[in-house]
């Protein structure tokens, strides 16, 4: 197995926490976590809900206290990050919780930067994918690719769909979403080990999404209704 490390975020996160507890159980150890501390969001926040409210999660600097692994808290962008792949010689970065990580930063690595992105790819790239695919009736789905330094793009690995049930709410289909994102980093790093062939494309252009202005989510729920019975 190539050497990995893993993009996090120093506080208390669900793809973050989700997604170190199943490398773990699937029996992969990174070889260090780069945790970045928590940014100012600036872009407009959308009103309907699709996350869960409460839960705690465990912090993943005491998951990595736990495995018995290097946790660093650093910036992704910057000089120091760079110093610590190369220290640990990782060929391969995960990110579990990461915001935009500059092309400096991707070419360290000798592989490349996976990304799991809740969206089909490259037509739901940016923000808010599950409402965009609802009001632009697209497929809800994942997408695992090698980033470059463009949002959402760089090299296809794999494009699976999920089912959307009558009675699902926007909470059940981002919960389906990102389970299904964690199951296909498991796959691939499967595929990795065990020295399957895997073919790389490249992503074309598609559309890239800012978070859904209110003048268009206000209708989103007439629609969800309409769209689930599409599918």
């Amino acid at each position: 197995m190539k050497k990995f490390g893993v993009f996090a975020y120093n506080f208390k996160h669900k793809k973050t926490y989700e997604g170190l507890i199943n490398l773990f159980i699937h029996g992969y150890k990174p070889e260090c976590i780069l945790a970045a501390e928590a940014v100012k969001i600036t872009f407009y926040k959308s009103k309907y809900r699709e996350t869960l409210k409460d839960i705690d999660y465990t912090h993943p600097k005491d998951l990595a206290k736990l495995f018995s692994i290097p946790y660093h808290v650093v910036d992704h962008k910057s000089e120091e990050c760079v110093k610590l792949i190369k220290s640990y010689s990782l060929e391969l970065g995960i990110i579990l919780g990461a915001r935009i990580i500059p092309e400096r930063i991707i070419n360290t690595f000798k592989l490349g930067i996976l990304n799991m992105h809740p969206g089909l790819l490259p037509d739901n790239r940016g923000l808010d994918n599950t409402k965009w695919a609802i009001i632009n009736n697209l497929k809800q789905g994942v997408t695992t690719h090698l980033i470059d330094k463009y949002i959402d793009k760089g090299l296809l690995i794999d494009r699976k769909e999920i089912k959307v049930y009558k009675d699902d709410s926007l909470v059940d289909i981002l919960s389906r979403l990102q389970n299904l994102e964690i199951k296909m980093m498991i796959d691939y790093l499967d595929k990795l080990s065990n020295g399957d062939k895997i073919s790389y494309s490249k992503l074309g252009e598609g559309k890239r999404y800012k978070s859904v202005p209110w003048e268009i989510e206000k209708d989103l729920i007439e629609k969800f209704e309409i769209y689930k019975n599409n599918y």
